[in-house]
């Protein structure tokens, strides 16, 4: 086989790009303890190695692990090493951690090349070395499924993960501001890391929920939020917002403007701000809906685009 890429992790971003390229994608899963994770999902990987014999290899990073496994063994297997690195595969541990920094830099030089989402990333890998192609993630293709019942005259669907890099204090601030019958529904697992309790009203708190489940609050709410303090990271939620249509509310970084460029809000991670974005969105519907309308469109042509230069560059390989 050609081509292949491999992931450690389920990922959207790796099943619509490999779905749009045609390339085939090995999700190596391990339920197991992290050592004993990375070992028997490292065997799997070479196993796959052994038997695709493949030309091109794409990894995404994070894993580190899996980065790095691939990198050194394109020597061996005869391949050309290619990272797929998402924001936090260029600053792992969001930057603090020097021991990471040093490997990431490594692996940036290391790489035949790195793909990152974005120009601020790209380049940051030309600046350590290393050889980038910037592509974004393709829009996905949307399921299926039925309404669910939101309670609000307007619901938001708040795509949230919980992590250090989501300003989701904020938003829950921001709720107490807006108006009550305006609704914000919360994606991803809160118990352990907030008071649920003291949440207000109008925020509903979903937890975990299945693939089908978000999909049905996703296309029932008027509006999607995605928010991130990172300031070059393209948030998975916009792409799943333009994909379903709805109109957005994005943190407002450079990278985000610069890539979802209508249809969308731009706030800072403060209450005030938050608030202020939601009131504006709701006053201005018809338009943003028109715009976003427009940014599908926009962005799916720009991503064909940007896959025929990518065949390009490999080919150059």
């Amino acid at each position: 086989m050609d081509n292949i890429w491999l992931s450690w992790e389920v990922h959207r971003r790796n099943r619509a790009i490999c779905q749009t390229l045609g390339w085939p994608l090995f999700e190596v899963i391990s339920d197991n303890q992290r050592l004993l994770r990375y070992l028997i999902s490292s065997i799997k990987t070479i196993i796959i190695l052994i038997r695709e014999k493949p030309k091109i290899v794409v990894a995404q990073n994070p894993s580190i692990v899996l980065a790095t496994l691939i990198t050194s063994m394109k020597h061996v297997f005869h391949y050309k090493a290619i990272i797929d690195a998402h924001n936090s595969g260029i600053f792992p541990m969001e930057g603090q951690n020097r021991l990471l920094m040093m490997i990431s830099r490594h692996l940036q030089k290391q790489a035949d090349l790195t793909i990152v989402t974005n120009d601020q990333l790209m380049h940051e890998v030309v600046s350590n070395g290393g050889r980038a192609f910037v592509m974004p993630d393709s829009i996905p293709e949307t399921p299926s499924t039925s309404q669910c019942a939101l309670k609000g005259r307007i619901n938001i669907a708040y795509i949230c993960s919980y992590n250090i890099d989501e300003p989701y204090r904020q938003v829950f601030e921001a709720a107490r501001l807006i108006p009550p019958d305006v609704f914000i529904y919360t994606t991803g697992k809160y118990q352990g890391k907030i008071d649920s309790t003291m949440v207000p009203a109008n925020v509903k708190l979903l937890g975990f929920v299945s693939e089908s489940e978000f999909w049905s609050i996703l296309s029932t709410a008027d509006f999607i939020m995605d928010l991130t303090l990172r300031e070059g990271c393209l948030v998975c939620g916009a792409y799943e917002g333009v994909a379903l249509k709805k109109p957005l509310i994005l943190s407002d970084t450079k990278a985000l403007r610069h890539h979802f460029s209508k249809g969308c809000v731009y706030v800072q991670p403060t209450a005030e701000s938050i608030a202020a974005g939601i009131n504006h969105i709701i006053g201005n519907r018809q338009s943003y809906q028109s715009d976003i309308i427009d940014l599908k469109v926009d962005l799916i042509n720009k991503w064909q685009d940007t896959a025929h230069d990518f065949f390009y560059v490999i080919n150059s390989l």
